[in-house]
């Protein structure tokens, strides 16, 4: 499971991962750095998670710029890069862009676009203008002026997400609760459900179960190793009920006070990277602050649902519990 190393490394990637800015034009506009306060950080959100990049964001000509890879790495995007030609290719299944060290212009699934500052390449790393970073891909990027955070949505705004599966997930919640597993398969991916017992996701390791595992839910004995506990490390060997009760419904998430369409409240030390191993995903989170005052909401909880299109339908593809970890 990949983790910060602690507190202080969390606060100081934020900070080197972020430069203040004070306008940003939104429909279709530009991050805008007119008065740039050093001190002021922002955040670079995806689909809610908080990212952290291995470089920070700089100004160029009045722009935020942000580092190629790390953006759209955490977006589940694949990128080649060409050096002689000095041109990134970024694709996410859907769209396909080219970008040029040094050239306005952008070729987005075979049409050109302009942009209003080129990429430029500093120290090694290609950096590019936040607004294409999503819009390349058929993203869109939000200011929120208020937090100085920056918001990025693969394919669908928190609005439109929404809209898009605010039903299925009311019945998937529903469903947990009631531990009615035939109906939850139902609503399943063709290729099942993916658990992942914290915030980080491996896709390669996580336990899927397939639809019919899913239908035999609690009657299954089958011991299945979900991943690691957290400071341990040691395997998690548990069968579907024990599981069900230690890492998916830990409490009552169908009445949980906040729920979030593309948005995250989760704020502990494991990084949250589902964005970038479901493509084109929608998530659904059903958030807890806390519930004893001692613990000053370090005991939150929230549930995450992954929600994919398979042909014209919205269906499960990951269900993801998250905590503060140590």
């Amino acid at each position: 499971m990949k983790k910060l190393d602690g507190m202080g490394r969390l606060l100081s990637g934020i900070l080197a991962a972020a430069i203040g800015i004070i306008g940003f034009i939104q429909y279709g506009g530009e991050a805008l750095a007119s008065d740039i306060p050093m001190n002021r950080p922002i955040e670079v959100r995806v689909n809610g998670g908080k990212l952290l990049l291995e470089s920070p964001a700089i100004i160029h000509h009045g722009r935020v710029m942000v580092p190629f890879r790390d953006i759209l790495t955490a977006v589940g995007a694949q990128v080649r890069w060409s050096q002689s030609e000095q041109m990134a290719i970024v694709s996410n299944g859907q769209h396909t862009t080219s970008y040029i060290v040094g050239k306005n212009r952008m070729i987005k699934d075979g049409k050109p676009m302009t942009m209003d500052v080129p990429p430029i390449l500093r120290e090694g790393r290609v950096y590019i203008p936040l607004r294409y970073s999503a819009e390349g891909l058929g993203g869109q990027v939000v200011w929120d002026n208020s937090a100085k955070e920056a918001r990025i949505y693969p394919l669908l705004t928190p609005k439109e997400a929404e809209a898009a599966v605010s039903e299925i997930a009311k019945q998937a919640v529903t469903y947990l609760r009631d531990r009615e597993f035939g109906k939850l398969a139902e609503l399943a991916h063709p290729d099942g459900i993916t658990f992942s017992p914290y915030a980080y996701v491996d896709r390669k390791k996580d336990i899927t179960l397939s639809k019919q595992q899913l239908r035999e839910g609690f009657q299954s004995d089958t011991l299945y190793r979900w991943g690691e506990y957290d400071g341990s490390g040691k395997p998690i060997f548990m069968n579907v009920e024990d599981y069900y009760k230690k890492f998916i419904y830990t409490q009552d998430f169908a009445t949980a006070p906040w729920v979030g369409y593309n948005q995250s409240k989760s704020e502990g030390n494991t990084i949250n990277n589902a964005s970038s191993q479901y493509k084109g995903a929608v998530f659904v989170e059903y958030h807890f602050d806390g519930f004893h005052p001692d613990y000053a909401g370090m005991d939150w909880e929230s549930l995450r649902f992954v929600f994919q299109l398979a042909g014209n339908s919205w269906v499960i593809s990951g269900i993801i519990h998250d905590q503060w970890t140590i």
